[in-house]
């Protein structure tokens, strides 16, 4: 079977790690499978080509393939050219109509929960823009996509509902990346410690409430509890553009290699996620693998992931967020009831090849017999 994987739209976050995760588990399966990687600048830099063997070839998109139109183009010159009996896109939404079966990964929160914290916190014209862009990315997902994959049944069934089921559904749950139960290939990472460390590893999306981490540090100093506490953030200094002031506060990571997850969380004590929209978020998962408790907005999407493996917050209040992290920091048996939890929880979901078998069932149940 000839299959085109198309991780040309991914920038960031855990649609790479997702994407990632799957051609490694891939390389380690025996099977006389073609695939055709098309990967986008940022999804190429996650790999070393040398890893894999002969069955993969791949298509690194340039600065020049950056454009909707120019990607379409050179998509549809490798479609042609390859002739895959099914095309993978790992998350959507596609832009183009295809002459060959495609599967379309699905992770658009904005339309499955409207009612998200979020929308009241933009601007009207980011609430206008934003809305426009759903609309399209709506559209673009029921015109160009012949089988759809969700990571939670709750999006399947909402979505299913939008859609009309007209489009296939499966869900395949996301898990934690296979880099954490390969020891050999983790990669080090430098970290200054301090007496409490509290990591939230996002790109920088304004859904993702990266701007309520002062005014936590605002709230933790005021109680008077702790001083000696540092929030790891992957994101820079210039994209985020803090205060000076929280600088002893606040450790800029930047961008984190998936190989460098693992030892960031064995030195860290504390996830925290006010994330205020998501469809599903891996970073909950690697907490909970890493033993470490989460402090997490108290939204559905966090709780149906979650479950009682997490305290939750209210999304908006950094008051909140820091009582509960001080309440971990000073209840030793909170904290360690917590960690067990996370543990239990985690039994819920599968490994990345459990993951990655799936896929795989699915793009053969859906593939043209031959071209």
């Amino acid at each position: 079977m000839k299959i085109l994987i198309d991780n040309s739209n991914l920038y960031a976050g855990g649609g790479i790690q997702v994407a990632t995760s799957f051609l490694y588990d891939l390389k380690s399966i025996e099977d006389h499978n073609s695939y055709y990687v098309v990967q986008s600048k940022n999804s190429a830099k996650q790999i070393n080509k040398l890893d894999f063997d002969k069955r993969f070839q791949f298509y690194d998109l340039t600065e020049k393939d950056k454009s909707i139109l120019n990607r379409i183009k050179k998509l549809k010159i490798i479609e042609e050219h390859v002739k895959p009996n099914v095309i993978f896109t790992v998350f959507g939404p596609s832009y183009h109509r295809s002459n060959y079966p495609k599967v379309v990964g699905f992770a658009l929160g904005q339309v499955l929960y409207p009612q998200s914290p979020y929308f009241k916190e933009i601007s009207f014209l980011n609430l206008v823009k934003l809305k426009l862009v759903s609309k399209l990315k709506n559209f673009l997902f029921q015109k160009y996509s012949d089988v759809l994959i969700y990571e939670t049944d709750d999006a399947n069934t909402i979505y299913s509902r939008i859609n009309k089921n007209k489009i296939k559904g499966y869900t395949v749950s996301n898990t934690v990346n296979s880099v954490f139960f390969n020891k050999e290939s983790w990669k080090e990472i430098s970290v200054e410690k301090s007496s409490f460390d509290i990591v939230y590893l996002s790109a920088n999306y304004p859904h993702k409430n990266i701007e309520i981490i002062p005014k936590v540090i605002d709230k933790i100093l005021e109680i008077g509890k702790l001083d000696n506490f540092r929030f790891h953030l992957s994101v820079s200094k210039e994209e985020m553009n803090f205060e000076d002031k929280y600088d002893q506060y606040i450790n800029y990571l930047g961008k984190v290699e998936i190989k460098q997850l693992p030892l960031l969380y064995k030195r860290m004590d504390l996830l925290i996620m006010p994330t205020l929209l998501e469809t599903f978020s891996t970073t909950y998962l690697e907490a909970m693998i890493s033993k470490i408790p989460i402090v997490t907005s108290n939204l559905s999407f966090a709780r149906d992931i979650c479950g009682d493996a997490a305290l939750f917050a209210e999304p908006l209040d950094a008051k909140d967020y820091a009582d509960k992290i001080l309440s971990l920091y000073y209840d030793k048996n909170s904290y360690k009831k917590m960690v067990e939890k996370g543990n239990e929880n985690l039994k819920r979901f599968g490994t990345s090849m459990d993951r990655t078998k799936k896929y795989l069932e699915i793009l053969k149940k859906h593939a043209h017999a031959d071209n």
